[in-house]
């Protein structure tokens, strides 16, 4: 299966169309024409937590360009799966993030095929059936998914103060520390607190 789209966005963007032609308008349903999606990590649910948000969906009113703004995580890779969560993220679209997962939410969920809790859907069989029909049409997710727990974490910054007597340590903000006038080590060894990075 050859892949005409060369980036994450053009292959989301054109989901984004055959979903509106096939998944919503047959249920009466439409996506904002000007919503804009990419691939990049939900400001919420962060690297590392057990449970993970895979799709984040902005209201107009977050938007300087006054557009609802889709991301679907990095973390993704696998095409069906990657637009059952376009799906739901679509659906908070139509609604501009308005209700949450409730009633109105839920109830336009159903209709296109969503199932589950609400906070977390799958795509039911119907749905997953017109998912790998688009993915057909579409071709490859040219995306691998990223393993964001292996990522370095960031080391302090704080200040490391240690005595050159005894050894004893503590850790300061930057600011803090150039208020420090007493570099006595509180130990009473009668060394002196010195600063390290």
């Amino acid at each position: 299966m050859t892949n005409e789209y060369k980036t994450r966005e053009e292959w989301l963007v054109a989901a984004t169309q055959l979903l509106q032609a096939q998944v919503f308008k047959p249920v009466g349903l439409e996506v904002p024409s000007d919503v804009k999606v990419a691939c990049s990590f939900p400001s919420s649910g962060g690297l590392g937590r057990r449970k993970r948000t895979i799709g984040q969906c902005f209201s107009r009113a977050c938007s300087d360009a006054k557009v609802n703004e889709v991301f679907i995580s990095p973390t993704e890779d696998d095409a069906v799966e990657v637009m059952g969560t376009l799906v739901h993220e679509l659906i908070h679209a139509i609604d501009d993030c308005a209700n949450g997962h409730k009633k109105p939410f839920r109830d336009m969920a159903v209709l296109v095929g969503l199932e589950g809790k609400m906070t977390s859907t799958t795509s039911s069989e119907v749905l997953i059936g017109k998912l790998k029909k688009i993915f057909a049409e579409l071709g490859a997710y040219p995306h691998q998914k990223l393993d964001a727990s292996q990522r370095k974490k960031q080391t302090t910054r704080m200040i490391k103060y240690e005595c050159d007597c005894c050894g004893w340590k503590m850790r300061v903000s930057r600011q803090a520390a150039y208020q420090i006038e007493n570099h006595d080590c509180p130990t009473t060894c009668g060394g002196t607190l010195v600063g390290t990075r």
